[in-house]
């Protein structure tokens, strides 16, 4: 049973009282508010996931609420909430929704340390996965919403999640965060895609929420295999390059992207060394999204030079099927 399968008021009344738990690939999250006006935008980006049972203990529990009127000085203002306790200052209202994916987004960043957490987009073709990984502004989420209209099934917008024991990634197929010009971008190559309502003026200007693919909330179980490690770099206007780059750096600009490696010390080294064992790793600088993904298609279907021993066997992911 998933969340768009209850009625609207089934959905308002769960939201507003202890929450709704639904199942993130390894993870269960009780996600609630008290905001009417959530209801509809979270029923959008959230339809697809399946209902946790009620009286399981979640990995944690995220809420948006209004903030009391006597307390909000100047305006309407609402919370982020944790397992009951208020996290960060209050914000406008009008900003609820984004804040509620970035307190969500906290809470997989911090919560569950039995894997590596890399701050890290994630997508997977036939079991084999490709991370892309950046600062932001590298436009990793654009990149990782043109490869999912190609038919890559998504893993995470912002999070690698990786066994130490299997060294495979889990999926956690949450909405991928697009802002300014990249919510333009997406609509006019990808009309069909469900987008939720734009909020300006956040603190990374104008945002929306592009709900997961139902395929890939489906699948959220399937782990994968790392194959790729793809740094990308926006830069207006430029031509494609693609720059090797060895397991060596990949390995050092992961750990510094990893949110718990200090927590996890010797284990979370050779978890990361183990799974970069299969990849190939690139930089890849572009100004089109469109020509970055044709890129991406022959960078992982042909495979290129091998200075530093990784399996270069033609893999054909794309071609024809795109």
């Amino acid at each position: 049973m998933t969340f768009e399968t209850l009625s609207e008021v089934e959905r308002a009344g769960r939201l507003a009282g202890p929450g709704v738990p639904l199942v993130c690939g390894p993870l269960l999250m009780r996600l609630g508010t008290s905001l009417p006006e959530l209801v509809e935008p979270v029923s959008r980006l959230y339809g697809d996931f399946t209902l946790g049972p009620e009286n399981e203990i979640p990995d944690f529990t995220a809420r948006v609420d209004p903030v009391p009127r006597l307390r909000a000085l100047y305006r309407s203002q609402a919370a982020t909430i944790v397992d009951g306790r208020r996290v960060f200052d209050p914000f406008p209202r009008r900003q609820a929704l984004p804040m509620l994916e970035w307190v969500l987004n906290w809470c997989l960043f911090t919560r569950p340390n039995q894997y590596l957490l890399l701050h890290s987009a994630v997508v997977d073709w036939g079991g084999q996965g490709l991370l892309l990984s950046g600062q932001p502004g590298a436009g990793k989420s654009t990149l990782t919403a043109g490869l999912l209209m190609h038919g890559w099934r998504l893993l995470s917008d912002e999070l690698a999640v990786i066994d130490p024991a299997t060294r495979r990634l889990q999926a956690l197929p949450r909405p991928i965060g697009l802002k300014e010009a990249s919510i333009a971008i997406v609509r006019n190559l990808w009309p069909e895609a469900a987008i939720g309502p734009e909020t300006t003026d956040t603190r990374k200007g104008t945002v929306a929420h592009l709900r997961p693919p139902r395929e890939s909330v489906r699948r959220s179980e399937e782990t994968s295999v790392a194959r790729w490690v793809v740094f990308p770099r926006f830069v207006a206007n430029a031509q494609i390059g693609l720059q090797r780059v060895s397991r060596a750096d990949a390995l050092l600009r992961l750990a510094q992207e990893a949110f718990n490696y200090s927590m996890l010390g010797e284990e979370a080294f050779h978890t990361l060394a183990a799974m970069l064992d299969s990849c190939e790793c690139i930089e890849l600088e572009f100004g089109q999204l469109t020509e970055a993904i044709d890129a991406l298609a022959e960078f992982t279907r042909q495979g290129t030079d091998n200075p530093d021993g990784a399996d270069r066997s033609p893999i054909a992911l794309v071609g024809d099927q795109r």
